[in-house]
């Protein structure tokens, strides 16, 4: 495992070049440098010719399956263009540079989606028997998958001119996400916020759970306080740019034929809505349970009452957690050995050739994720902090990348890449070996109430909170679908009243809270957080299986090896697990319980 330097000592946020090399990915993997980004950009229009040559030809299997086979070839480049682009102006999102070269890709992507828009209208214009006939054919053998989920399309497709018309506005639709994200990390600033001792610290949306998780109530309220108020002043701004991303995704639910945007958005995984409405009522159900674990909170905190700033804070008193970079990798890898010599593997070519662009700086886009393209190993954007969470966030991450490798060396690039609904699946699995190997290698009491407070929270963080999201977004659309205006008052109306049935009495909660949709960047992205809840329930199961058979975990294996070669329910029932018994959650609020108890018991004990 390569050596890196630890944060920078500063408490100021560091510029992009304060921060050691082992310390940035390497995106020099993807492209030299930015000539040859450039060059390959500028072969793009005449390698996409061969492509447009075949408009008005596909009608029969061999002439669909040599236009699959162009259409993988092109999208590879781009997908490279574009991930460099796009993790280029992650690193700095004021960098006015790697603005314009995201921008350019963007708008060429756009472009071609127009150019190309006639290519799935003009075979779905062919009777359905014939595409079923076509699809048997040898030529399309590599692609019956692509012609199972093109006949599945078809009512859904609309005629070659308005495929292209929608194309073309890619970008335009992008609008709403895109202001929000240079708003919220690029130009919108926050006051200094001071800390235990007096002293004025900067304060920044990376930075916010970390002043949230002081022991210190004043510096959680300050911090709360200063991080809405400077976001109120821009509620106007955002109640539009959220408003506009729900009326878009109404309009083209609408267009597509389509009851609803959820049912939209649940079409491509092929997922039925009563599963996501299924969530929201076990979530429901299990509120009690989560209620006992806030009211475990409020007597271990001595509080009357609840604030929402206090969620944070652990509960373990006199314990500072903090967790050196090096320590996490090397947890995180531990906790991985079940997996296997090649899953470690992979794992350990994430540290040694830099995938992980590991702290945060001036302008570096908040949060976390994994990315990258076929071509190359995967991605991880992290802004790490030292503190458990960002240990779980660096093991939840990895368990994407690990997903991607792994499906990459497995899959051809049709099906090489994997849907959301799994993807959190992979993730949450990596963060649930984590916290078993944690619980079983430490004999400190107060750390395993540390632990089980983690998971306890984890639990609020993943379930609970992202059904409150998920059922907050379903309340947004129907607002806007019944003609109720999208004002930042109703938006904020809405989220108080659901955010007080969630919390329960428990909490009483600073108004502000009303206003937190607004840091969410979640909202954009279209019915997407239920999948954190599903996944993080199935993965429960997944690692209990692992850790207990060997084959077991080779099933597991094999359905990340899967990529997306097959419906994400149908994969990960494959993997061992069905996600339309309900036991899977059942099971999971049972776990959850029992966490909540024996914190109890270890609190009270007085570790």
């Amino acid at each position: 495992m390569a050596a890196t330097s630890e944060a920078p000592a500063t408490q100021r946020i560091p510029n992009r070049d304060d921060i050691p090399a082992p310390d940035r990915w390497n995106l020099e993997a993807i492209y030299a440098t930015p000539d040859a980004w450039d060059a390959d950009f500028r072969r793009i229009d005449e390698s996409l010719k061969p492509l447009l040559a075949l408009q008005g030809k596909l009608a029969s299997a061999a002439a669909l399956a040599e236009c699959f086979r162009l259409e993988d070839a092109f999208w590879q480049t781009i997908d490279r263009l574009y991930s460099y682009a796009h993790h280029r102006e992650d690193e700095d999102t004021g960098n006015s540079t790697n603005q314009a070269r995201h921008q350019r890709v963007a708008a060429k992507v756009a472009e071609v989606r127009g150019k190309t828009a006639w290519i799935r209208p003009e075979i779905l214009a062919h009777p359905e028997e014939s595409l079923r006939a076509w699809a048997e054919d040898a030529a399309l053998a590599d692609y019956r998958r692509t012609m199972k989920e093109l006949i599945r399309q078809k009512p859904h497709t609309l005629s070659d001119a308005e495929e292209t018309l929608l194309s073309k506005a890619s970008q335009i639709f992008a609008t709403p996400y895109q202001t929000f994200t240079y708003l919220t990390n690029a130009d919108m600033s926050f006051p200094d916020v001071k800390d235990e001792k007096g002293e004025a610290q900067p304060l920044s949306n990376g930075r916010f759970v970390t002043f949230l998780e002081s022991k210190d109530r004043d510096v959680r309220r300050r911090a709360f306080e200063t991080l809405y108020d400077t976001y109120i002043g821009y509620k106007n701004t955002l109640a539009s740019t959220l408003g506009g991303s729900v009326k878009l995704n109404n309009y083209t639910a609408g267009i597509r034929h389509f009851d609803s945007a959820l049912e939209a958005a649940l079409h491509p995984d092929n997922v039925p809505v009563k599963l996501y409405d299924a969530l929201i009522e076990a979530v429901h159900t299990a509120l009690p349970a989560f209620h006992d674990y806030i009211d475990l909170r409020k007597e271990m905190l001595g509080l009357d009452q609840l604030d929402m700033y206090d969620q944070y804070v652990s509960l373990v008193p006199d314990y500072d957690m903090k967790v050196s970079w090096g320590e996490a990798c090397e947890w995180v890898t531990r906790s991985c050995e079940p997996m296997g010599e090649e899953y470690l593997g992979g794992l350990k070519s994430a540290f040694s050739d830099r995938w992980i662009d590991v702290y945060e700086n001036k302008g570096k886009r908040s949060g976390a994720y994994s990315g990258g393209c076929y071509s190359t190993h995967p991605y991880v954007l992290m802004n790490y902090q030292g503190t458990l969470d960002h240990v779980f966030t660096l093991a939840h991450e990895l368990g994407h990348s690990m997903h991607t490798w792994l499906s990459h060396r497995k899959q051809p690039y049709r099906y090489a890449d994997y849907t959301i609904f799994v993807a959190e699946i992979a993730s949450t699995t990596n963060e649930a070996l984590l916290l078993n190997y944690l619980l079983e290698t430490t004999d400190d009491p107060k750390f395993r109430a540390y632990l089980l407070n983690h998971q306890c929270d984890q639990f609020k963080g993943t379930v609970f909170r992202q059904t409150q999201f998920a059922e907050f977004e379903r309340i947004l659309h129907e607002m806007d679908q019944s003609g109720e205006p999208l004002t930042a008052e109703a938006i904020a109306e809405r989220y108080y009243e659901l955010n007080a049935a969630y919390y329960g009495p428990g909490v009483k909660a600073d108004p502000r809270i009303a206003y937190e949709w607004m840091r969410i960047p979640h909202f954009y992205y279209d019915f997407y957080v239920y999948k954190y809840a599903t996944g993080f329930c199935a993965a429960q199961v997944f690692s209990q299986r692992i850790l207990g058979d060997a084959k077991l975990r080779d099933q597991y294996l094999d359905f990340l090896r899967s990529g997306g070669s097959a419906d994400p329910l149908d994969l990960v029932k494959m993997g061992g697990v069905d996600l339309t018994d309900p036991k899977v959650l059942t099971d999971a609020f049972e776990t959850f319980k029992r966490s909540t108890a024996e914190l109890r018991e270890l609190l009270r004990a007085g570790v």
